[in-house]
């Protein structure tokens, strides 16, 4: 073949290589629409927890299902303080699931009679979860799940992984809107110090069973000591934390962000540099299509996507 053709030949394939490797590019994930009668957002959820405080999102807890290769990991997706599996999860969890995640929902932190859980001390709350996340490795097989958690959700989650034996059986966790230090919910705590009323009130609040209110803002409580005292992470482990600027319980919302240490790694995201016209607040973000997205591409770190963002608003999101 003469050297021009051959030179030709050549110039075309590697222009071919390159528009396809353009034409490649990843697109947004799609995330598909709630069933006609799943909630809405969190007080929709709490409803219907109201009526069967037990009850397990759609799409999660099938204690048959078996994790693929492409997700070898179970996720298993923690509520805040006050919430349930319920009404936290019943919008991300069938999203998970439609992913092909094997995706598991707990209840902790209450009688299982009460629809309000997340309130009792933080410490078991956390054992609570790990005797949980054993039931889920030795009912799928997995050696390691992903946590998700909301709020306390992330906080819990991280001490779990971090303190109580976790730290082998955790492959990421990740947090949205987590309480991973202390926060001055809108100036309330700090404002209640100052009026001396701080100290009488939680006594109050732990005496009647709900101790995790107290843990969570007080920067000096034996909870955050233990849970940040010795370094925020552990070697081995993938931390993604996702805030809302617009949150009014973790404030100021960098108290959601916690820092990498040796072997770990770490990501901090404020919602609103990804998508600057979501809106969402504390309660909202559990149910945010531009956060699940982020939470897909925060469990599936080989498959990153953009985020094809969608106005939302505080406390409905998207």
């Amino acid at each position: 073949m003469p050297k021009p053709i051959v030179a030709f030949v050549i110039c075309l394939s590697s222009v071919l290589v390159v528009a396809n490797t353009a034409t490649a590019a990843p697109t947004p994930r799609t995330i598909p629409t709630p069933s006609f009668f799943a909630p809405d957002n969190i007080i929709e959820g709490a409803f219907g927890a109201a009526l069967s405080p037990t009850r397990s999102p759609s799409g999660t807890n099938n204690y048959s299902c078996r994790p693929s290769a492409a997700h070898p990991n179970p996720v298993v997706l923690v509520h805040g303080t006050f919430g349930n599996a319920y009404n936290s999860w019943s919008g991300l969890g069938p999203v998970l699931r439609s992913y092909g995640y094997c995706v598991f929902a707990v209840n902790y932190g209450a009688p299982s009679w009460s629809s309000i859980k997340g309130t009792g001390d933080i410490p078991t709350s956390a054992a609570e979860i790990g005797r949980f996340v054993e039931r889920v490795r030795s009912a799928t097989g997995a050696s390691e799940v992903d946590l998700v958690g909301h709020s306390q959700g992330g906080s819990v989650s991280r001490y779990y992984a971090n303190l109580i034996g976790g730290a082998n059986r955790v492959g990421k966790v990740v947090g949205l809107a987590p309480s991973n230090h202390a926060t001055s919910v809108s100036g309330l705590v700090t404002l209640g110090r100052f009026l001396r009323i701080v100290d009488p009130v939680f006594a109050f609040t732990s005496w009647i069973g709900l101790p995790a209110l107290e843990q969570q803002t007080d920067p000096n409580s034996t909870f955050y000591r233990n849970l940040n005292g010795n370094g925020e992470t552990r070697s081995g482990i993938r931390y993604t934390n996702v805030a809302t600027r617009y949150d009014e319980v973790v404030t100021p919302y960098t108290q959601a962000f916690i820092t990498a240490g040796p072997g770990a790694t770490v990501s901090n995201i404020t919602l609103q540099n990804v998508c600057s016209n979501d809106y969402t607040d504390h309660l909202g973000i559990v149910y945010d299509t531009n956060v699940y997205q982020i939470v897909l591409n925060a469990l599936d770190p080989a498959d990153q996507r953009p985020v094809a963002c969608r106005f939302a608003l505080g406390l409905f999101g998207t």
